[in-house]
């Protein structure tokens, strides 16, 4: 008796033999390659001594601080600061919350394979979430896209602590989740909120987009969720999931004069800005071939020529593509595409305001906050790739949906159409396809931890960044051996001085030490500032080649610690 039932949608037999060895593979490698490299680039900086400096230490001194009688209650500073004479930080903590524990764990590393594991944590949602609306190959972009991204942005993975980096790949699980939850499959609200949440609390530029998709997404379905389908937990436990990580930026709003999201609003627009143009310019810089996330970003100083490359008509032909597509799938009842695209236009149509509101004072930053425009790009690409083998399955007489892409709707459409693609094609491509990826995470993954392990090695004043800053902690240490204390470093340069200080502090407060900061530096740390009466305020200076030339009190009246009176927890 013949046991082989037809074959799936590549070519494979379904049966122990075939289909499940090959989907698990297939999946198994996504997993690896999507995650991985976010992993061995942590590791390859420990092994070669990594320490927290710069703003890894301020990201690992908030972080140390949730379990403590002052909780953050706020994110980083952010760009749009000084409307008000003010600081302005990015919505939330969850960033710090996420890093808590690691940090307790292990002072020296946590805050990095913290952020590490977090991020992998957010690929394998994306994988997972592709793999349920597309099955192998939905996670197969899903990691082919992670491959891409590790090629052209080596910081996500390098400094996936940063603000910017880290929210990045959790906005890339949020648009992923949102797809799942367009396509109906509304048990994923619950992570789509948590996803949403934590991108938009790590960096302002993610938060509109982000809370959009997670509004938007569950909407088409709600009629038929009223008429009990898919159960009705997904909403009181969404519903909890947004407030337990909304509860402490709420409590500042409540609490704080300003609130920092009162704050926020109010810078955002109330300065000069880049303006609508400059928006749909870089919306087509994303998109149009060679797309700006298929290079390596330009630096500081070529970032706007780069973004402005692009007439802002194609930003207003890609917004409207993205409607009439959207509109024509879901008619047509070609469900899978309608949301993707709906997605991509939620995103593309946010970051064209984000951009277009960006102040013009903070041009410089976009160096680093173009990385946004990476997972829109990549998802208005995918809009089009799909879009095109829908035409051409179309064209082609073959089924709805082209067996390649997705599982058939019938068992009429399980074979696939031979005139489409001949027998066992699917499968040898399939196969062609995952090896290519695995090939291709896997020199991505040897070139990040390469590169990782030379930055590290660099050094400040011809001396290593992280025995400087061991040094000048030990030096403070020894001019007031307990208690709280203040300290100030003095460098060759602004930066050098901005690198050593937060380190510097790092190893105090995690050594169980009440240090700060003098004015802006120590509102950054722990906002609102604060002093102990006659706390002792430490300069310390530093030679050209990183070793402590001197370290003295200056102060014990903590004159200059408070910066401008604000409440921002």
């Amino acid at each position: 008796m013949d046991c082989t039932r037809p074959a799936d949608p590549t070519g494979t037999p379904i049966g122990p033999a075939g289909h499940r060895r090959t989907q698990w593979v297939v999946r198994v490698v996504c997993h690896v390659v999507a995650e991985v490299p976010f992993l061995a680039v942590a590791l390859a900086q420990i092994v070669q001594g990594w320490r927290p400096t710069s703003d890894d230490a301020m990201i690992a001194i908030r972080s140390w601080a949730v379990f403590t009688s002052r909780p953050p209650l706020v994110g980083e500073v952010s760009q749009v600061s000084g409307c008000a004479g003010q600081l302005a930080f990015h919505p939330g903590p969850l960033l710090y919350w996420m890093l808590a524990v690691p940090v307790r764990v292990d002072p020296a590393h946590g805050v990095l394979w913290g952020a590490a594991v977090w991020c992998a944590v957010a690929m394998a949602v994306c994988v997972e979430g592709a793999w349920a609306v597309r099955r192998a190959w939905g996670a197969l972009a899903v990691a082919g896209a992670g491959v891409v991204l590790a090629a052209t942005q080596p910081d996500v993975f390098v400094r996936s602590m940063w603000d910017p980096y880290f929210g990045v790949v959790w906005f890339g699980a949020t648009c992923i989740a949102a797809w799942v939850v367009g396509k109906g499959r509304l048990r994923w609200w619950p992570v789509l909120v948590l996803a949403a949440s934590v991108a938009a609390q790590t960096h302002l530029e993610y938060s509109v987009p982000a809370a959009l998709l997670a509004i938007v997404a569950p909407l088409p379905h709600v009629r038929r969720w009223l008429g009990g389908a898919d159960g009705r937990t997904w909403l009181p436990v969404g519903t909890v999931v947004g407030a337990a990580c909304w509860a402490a930026p709420l409590v500042q709003q409540v609490s704080g004069h300003p609130g920092n999201l009162s704050l926020l609003m109010r810078c955002v627009g109330g300065q000069r800005t880049m303006g609508g143009r400059f928006g749909l310019e870089t919306l087509g810089a994303a998109v149009v071939p060679p797309p700006l996330w298929f290079h390596h970003p330009p630096g500081s100083f070529g970032v706007v020529h780069v973004l402005t490359a692009r007439p802002a008509g194609a930003g207003i032909a890609i917004l409207a593509a993205l409607a009439l597509v959207s509109v024509v799938t879901w008619t047509t009842h070609r469900r899978d595409l309608a949301v993707l695209a709906a997605v991509a236009l939620v995103v593309a149509g946010s970051t064209v305001w984000e951009f277009a509101v960006q102040p013009t004072s903070t041009v410089l930053d976009l160096s680093y906050l173009d990385v946004l425009l990476w997972p829109v790009g990549m998802l208005v690409w995918g809009v089009a790739a799909l879009s095109v083998v829908e035409v051409v399955a179309t064209w082609r007489g073959a089924s709805r949906r082209w067996g390649l892409f997705g599982a058939a709707r019938s068992p009429a459409s399980r074979q696939l159409d031979h005139r489409l693609l001949p027998k066992r094609a699917g499968a040898a491509l399939l196969w062609g396809v995952t090896a290519a990826v695995l090939v291709g995470g896997t020199v991505n993954a040897s070139f990040l931890a390469g590169g990782a392990m030379s930055q590290v090695t660099q050094e400040v004043g011809g001396r290593g960044t992280f025995r400087a800053v061991s040094a000048l902690a030990t030096a403070a240490e020894r001019v007031v051996p307990r208690g709280p204390l203040i300290i100030s470093i003095s460098a060759q340069n602004a930066m050098d001085s901005y690198v050593l200080l937060y380190g510097a502090l790092w190893v105090l407060i995690s050594q169980g030490r009440q240090a700060t900061a003098p004015g802006f530096y120590a509102n950054t740390i722990s906002p609102p500032a604060y002093t102990v009466p006659g706390e002792p305020w430490v300069a310390l200076r530093v030679r050209a080649d990183g070793s402590v030339a001197s370290a003295e009190i200056v102060s014990r009246s903590g004159a200059g610690v408070r910066h401008g009176g604000t409440a921002l927890g």
